[in-house]
Protein backbone atom coordinates (compact mmCIF):
# COMPACT_ATOMS: atom_id res chain seq x y z
CA UNK A 1 0.00 0.00 0.00
CA UNK A 2 1.27 3.47 -0.85
CA UNK A 3 1.00 5.17 2.52
CA UNK A 4 1.58 8.63 1.03
CA UNK A 5 -1.61 8.33 -1.05
CA UNK A 6 -3.86 6.76 1.58
CA UNK A 7 -5.28 10.20 2.33
CA UNK A 8 -5.54 12.43 -0.71
CA UNK A 9 -5.21 15.93 0.66
CA UNK A 10 -6.17 18.99 -1.36
CA UNK A 11 -3.83 21.67 -0.11
CA UNK A 12 -2.74 22.88 3.33
CA UNK A 13 -4.21 20.66 6.01
CA UNK A 14 -5.15 21.28 9.64
CA UNK A 15 -5.56 18.25 11.96
CA UNK A 16 -7.76 18.18 15.08
CA UNK A 17 -7.60 15.15 17.38
CA UNK A 18 -10.29 14.84 20.06
CA UNK A 19 -8.47 12.38 22.32
CA UNK A 20 -11.43 11.60 24.60
CA UNK A 21 -13.35 10.45 21.54
CA UNK A 22 -10.37 8.56 20.11
CA UNK A 23 -9.65 6.87 23.46
CA UNK A 24 -13.24 5.65 23.50
CA UNK A 25 -12.61 3.73 20.27
CA UNK A 26 -10.07 1.34 21.80
CA UNK A 27 -12.50 -1.23 23.24
CA UNK A 28 -14.29 -1.62 19.92
CA UNK A 29 -11.08 -1.65 17.89
CA UNK A 30 -9.43 -4.20 20.22
CA UNK A 31 -6.22 -2.22 19.82
CA UNK A 32 -4.88 1.17 20.88
CA UNK A 33 -3.60 4.11 18.89
CA UNK A 34 -0.02 5.15 19.60
CA UNK A 35 0.15 8.99 19.69
CA UNK A 36 3.80 8.95 18.58
CA UNK A 37 3.06 6.73 15.57
CA UNK A 38 0.01 8.83 14.72
CA UNK A 39 2.05 12.04 14.76
CA UNK A 40 4.85 10.48 12.71
CA UNK A 41 2.42 9.10 10.15
CA UNK A 42 0.64 12.42 9.68
CA UNK A 43 3.99 14.21 9.34
CA UNK A 44 4.61 12.17 6.20
CA UNK A 45 2.04 14.36 4.48
CA UNK A 46 3.77 17.63 3.51
CA UNK A 47 0.35 19.29 3.26
CA UNK A 48 -0.19 18.97 7.04
CA UNK A 49 1.15 22.04 8.81
CA UNK A 50 -0.54 21.82 12.21
CA UNK A 51 -1.76 19.04 14.53
CA UNK A 52 -3.93 20.05 17.49
CA UNK A 53 -4.42 17.53 20.31
CA UNK A 54 -7.39 18.07 22.68
CA UNK A 55 -6.93 16.43 26.06
CA UNK A 56 -8.54 16.84 29.48
CA UNK A 57 -5.94 16.78 32.26
CA UNK A 58 -6.64 15.53 35.78
CA UNK A 59 -4.63 17.83 38.04
CA UNK A 60 -2.77 15.83 40.67
CA UNK A 61 -3.03 12.62 38.65
CA UNK A 62 0.59 11.73 37.85
CA UNK A 63 -0.33 9.48 34.93
CA UNK A 64 -2.51 12.18 33.36
CA UNK A 65 0.11 14.90 33.80
CA UNK A 66 2.87 12.69 32.39
CA UNK A 67 0.69 11.88 29.37
CA UNK A 68 0.30 15.60 28.68
CA UNK A 69 4.08 16.05 28.75
CA UNK A 70 4.50 13.09 26.41
CA UNK A 71 2.06 14.57 23.90
CA UNK A 72 3.82 17.94 24.00
CA UNK A 73 7.24 16.30 23.56
CA UNK A 74 5.97 14.35 20.55
CA UNK A 75 5.23 17.63 18.80
CA UNK A 76 1.45 18.02 18.95
CA UNK A 77 0.00 21.42 19.76
CA UNK A 78 -1.61 20.66 23.10
CA UNK A 79 -5.03 22.10 23.83
CA UNK A 80 -5.93 21.18 27.38
CA UNK A 81 -8.01 22.11 30.40
CA UNK A 82 -8.77 20.60 33.77
CA UNK A 83 -11.19 17.70 34.04
CA UNK A 84 -14.29 18.32 36.15
CA UNK A 85 -16.26 15.70 38.07
CA UNK A 86 -19.93 16.57 38.03
CA UNK A 87 -22.90 14.89 39.77
CA UNK A 88 -25.33 13.20 37.43
CA UNK A 89 -28.98 12.19 37.60
CA UNK A 90 -30.14 8.61 37.27
CA UNK A 91 -29.08 8.25 33.66
CA UNK A 92 -28.95 4.67 32.51
CA UNK A 93 -25.62 5.03 30.73
CA UNK A 94 -23.79 6.00 33.92
CA UNK A 95 -25.27 3.18 35.98
CA UNK A 96 -24.40 0.29 33.67
CA UNK A 97 -21.39 -0.75 35.75
CA UNK A 98 -23.29 -0.52 39.04
CA UNK A 99 -26.12 -2.58 37.63
CA UNK A 100 -23.65 -5.14 36.30
CA UNK A 101 -21.94 -5.33 39.71
CA UNK A 102 -25.31 -5.84 41.38
CA UNK A 103 -26.29 -8.63 39.03
CA UNK A 104 -22.87 -10.26 39.41
CA UNK A 105 -23.34 -10.34 43.18
CA UNK A 106 -26.87 -11.70 42.85
CA UNK A 107 -25.63 -14.41 40.51
CA UNK A 108 -22.90 -15.23 42.97
CA UNK A 109 -25.46 -15.50 45.76
CA UNK A 110 -27.49 -17.95 43.71
CA UNK A 111 -24.45 -20.02 42.81
CA UNK A 112 -23.12 -19.91 46.36
CA UNK A 113 -26.48 -20.93 47.77
CA UNK A 114 -26.48 -23.99 45.54
CA UNK A 115 -22.95 -24.89 46.61
CA UNK A 116 -23.73 -24.25 50.27
CA UNK A 117 -26.82 -26.43 50.07
CA UNK A 118 -24.76 -29.29 48.67
CA UNK A 119 -22.10 -28.88 51.35
CA UNK A 120 -24.67 -28.69 54.14
CA UNK A 121 -26.27 -31.87 52.85
CA UNK A 122 -22.86 -33.53 52.85
CA UNK A 123 -22.26 -32.33 56.41
CA UNK A 124 -25.57 -33.76 57.59
CA UNK A 125 -24.80 -37.08 55.94
CA UNK A 126 -21.40 -37.24 57.65
CA UNK A 127 -22.84 -36.45 61.07
CA UNK A 128 -25.62 -39.01 60.65
CA UNK A 129 -23.12 -41.63 59.53
CA UNK A 130 -20.92 -41.03 62.56
CA UNK A 131 -23.94 -40.98 64.84
CA UNK A 132 -25.11 -44.34 63.51
CA UNK A 133 -21.69 -45.86 64.03
CA UNK A 134 -22.36 -46.32 67.74
CA UNK A 135 -23.54 -44.61 70.87
CA UNK A 136 -22.95 -44.59 74.61
CA UNK A 137 -24.64 -43.36 77.74
CA UNK A 138 -23.27 -40.33 79.62
CA UNK A 139 -22.89 -40.12 83.41
CA UNK A 140 -26.25 -38.36 83.77
CA UNK A 141 -28.03 -40.95 81.66
CA UNK A 142 -28.14 -39.03 78.34
CA UNK A 143 -27.32 -40.73 75.06
CA UNK A 144 -23.95 -39.74 73.62
CA UNK A 145 -22.65 -40.31 70.09
CA UNK A 146 -18.94 -41.01 70.00
CA UNK A 147 -16.70 -39.83 67.16
CA UNK A 148 -14.46 -42.82 66.87
CA UNK A 149 -11.96 -41.29 64.44
CA UNK A 150 -10.17 -37.96 64.86
CA UNK A 151 -9.95 -37.73 61.07
CA UNK A 152 -13.75 -37.72 60.78
CA UNK A 153 -14.05 -34.99 63.38
CA UNK A 154 -11.47 -32.83 61.56
CA UNK A 155 -13.31 -33.23 58.25
CA UNK A 156 -16.55 -32.04 59.84
CA UNK A 157 -14.95 -28.98 61.41
CA UNK A 158 -13.04 -28.13 58.21
CA UNK A 159 -16.26 -28.24 56.24
CA UNK A 160 -18.09 -26.07 58.77
CA UNK A 161 -15.21 -23.58 58.79
CA UNK A 162 -15.25 -23.39 54.98
CA UNK A 163 -18.99 -22.71 54.97
CA UNK A 164 -18.57 -20.00 57.59
CA UNK A 165 -15.81 -18.30 55.56
CA UNK A 166 -17.89 -18.30 52.37
CA UNK A 167 -20.89 -16.80 54.13
CA UNK A 168 -18.81 -14.05 55.72
CA UNK A 169 -17.14 -13.16 52.40
CA UNK A 170 -20.51 -13.04 50.69
CA UNK A 171 -21.85 -10.69 53.35
CA UNK A 172 -18.79 -8.45 52.98
CA UNK A 173 -19.30 -8.17 49.21
CA UNK A 174 -22.99 -7.36 49.63
CA UNK A 175 -22.18 -4.71 52.25
CA UNK A 176 -19.51 -3.13 50.02
CA UNK A 177 -21.94 -2.95 47.12
CA UNK A 178 -24.63 -1.37 49.31
CA UNK A 179 -22.16 1.28 50.49
CA UNK A 180 -21.09 1.95 46.91
CA UNK A 181 -24.69 2.40 45.79
CA UNK A 182 -25.22 5.05 48.49
CA UNK A 183 -22.22 7.14 47.39
CA UNK A 184 -22.82 10.28 45.28
CA UNK A 185 -22.44 9.45 41.60
CA UNK A 186 -20.19 11.70 39.54
CA UNK A 187 -18.89 11.48 36.01
CA UNK A 188 -15.82 12.79 34.25
CA UNK A 189 -16.56 15.85 32.13
CA UNK A 190 -14.14 17.68 29.88
CA UNK A 191 -15.73 18.47 26.54
CA UNK A 192 -13.73 20.38 23.94
CA UNK A 193 -16.58 21.02 21.49
CA UNK A 194 -16.38 24.80 21.85
CA UNK A 195 -12.58 24.99 21.86
CA UNK A 196 -12.23 22.74 18.83
CA UNK A 197 -14.84 24.64 16.81
CA UNK A 198 -13.36 28.01 17.77
CA UNK A 199 -9.90 26.83 16.70
CA UNK A 200 -11.27 25.71 13.34
CA UNK A 201 -13.02 29.05 12.78
CA UNK A 202 -9.88 30.97 13.76
CA UNK A 203 -7.75 28.84 11.44
CA UNK A 204 -10.14 28.48 8.48
CA UNK A 205 -8.38 31.00 6.24
CA UNK A 206 -5.09 29.12 6.63
CA UNK A 207 -6.15 25.64 5.50
CA UNK A 208 -7.79 23.96 2.54
CA UNK A 209 -8.46 20.66 4.28
CA UNK A 210 -9.45 19.60 7.80
CA UNK A 211 -8.78 16.13 9.22
CA UNK A 212 -11.01 15.57 12.25
CA UNK A 213 -10.31 12.59 14.52
CA UNK A 214 -13.78 12.31 16.02
CA UNK A 215 -16.94 10.71 14.73
CA UNK A 216 -19.07 12.76 17.11
CA UNK A 217 -22.16 14.03 15.30
CA UNK A 218 -22.01 17.25 17.32
CA UNK A 219 -19.40 18.47 14.82
CA UNK A 220 -21.77 18.10 11.89
CA UNK A 221 -22.54 21.85 11.79
CA UNK A 222 -18.90 22.97 11.61
CA UNK A 223 -18.17 20.30 9.00
CA UNK A 224 -21.11 21.50 6.92
CA UNK A 225 -19.92 25.10 7.27
CA UNK A 226 -16.48 24.15 5.95
CA UNK A 227 -17.96 22.19 3.05
CA UNK A 228 -20.12 25.19 2.13
CA UNK A 229 -16.92 27.24 2.07
CA UNK A 230 -15.26 24.86 -0.40
CA UNK A 231 -13.05 23.16 2.18
CA UNK A 232 -12.14 19.48 2.08
CA UNK A 233 -13.11 17.63 5.27
CA UNK A 234 -11.92 14.16 6.30
CA UNK A 235 -13.64 12.66 9.34
CA UNK A 236 -11.73 9.76 10.93
CA UNK A 237 -13.74 7.18 12.89
CA UNK A 238 -13.92 3.40 13.41
CA UNK A 239 -16.13 1.31 11.12
CA UNK A 240 -19.76 1.98 12.02
CA UNK A 241 -18.90 4.42 14.81
CA UNK A 242 -19.96 7.88 13.73
CA UNK A 243 -22.86 10.21 14.35
CA UNK A 244 -25.91 9.67 12.15
CA UNK A 245 -25.89 13.42 11.55
CA UNK A 246 -23.19 12.88 8.91
CA UNK A 247 -25.56 10.84 6.73
CA UNK A 248 -27.25 14.08 5.70
CA UNK A 249 -23.93 15.49 4.49
CA UNK A 250 -23.29 12.41 2.37
CA UNK A 251 -26.41 13.31 0.37
CA UNK A 252 -24.96 16.65 -0.74
CA UNK A 253 -24.80 17.23 -4.48
CA UNK A 254 -21.20 18.39 -4.28
CA UNK A 255 -18.26 18.65 -1.91
CA UNK A 256 -19.24 15.80 0.39
CA UNK A 257 -17.15 14.92 3.45
CA UNK A 258 -14.81 11.94 3.28
CA UNK A 259 -15.70 9.59 6.14
CA UNK A 260 -12.62 7.43 6.61
CA UNK A 261 -12.43 4.34 8.83
CA UNK A 262 -9.43 4.57 11.13
CA UNK A 263 -8.84 0.84 10.62
CA UNK A 264 -7.29 1.76 7.27
CA UNK A 265 -4.38 3.25 9.23
CA UNK A 266 -3.93 0.27 11.56
CA UNK A 267 -0.50 -0.77 10.28
CA UNK A 268 0.82 2.77 10.73
CA UNK A 269 -0.65 3.89 14.07
CA UNK A 270 -1.35 0.77 16.13
CA UNK A 271 0.39 0.66 19.51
Amino acid sequence: MNEEKLLKLKGKTFVCIGWANVYGWFDGLKWKIDPQKLFDYLKRYPEIYKQNFYYGKEVGNIKSEEFQKTIENIGFIMRTKEVKWVPVSLEKSYFKKLIKDLFDVLDKIKNSNSELSAKLYDLIQRIEKMANSGYSQTANGEMGYPFFEERQLKEVFDLMSHLDTELKQLNIEISDLQIHLKEPVKRRKCDFDCELVMDIIAEKDNFDCLILFSGDGDYKSIVEYLLDNKKQVIVMHPFGVRGREYNELLARNENRPYLCAVEKLTQFIKL
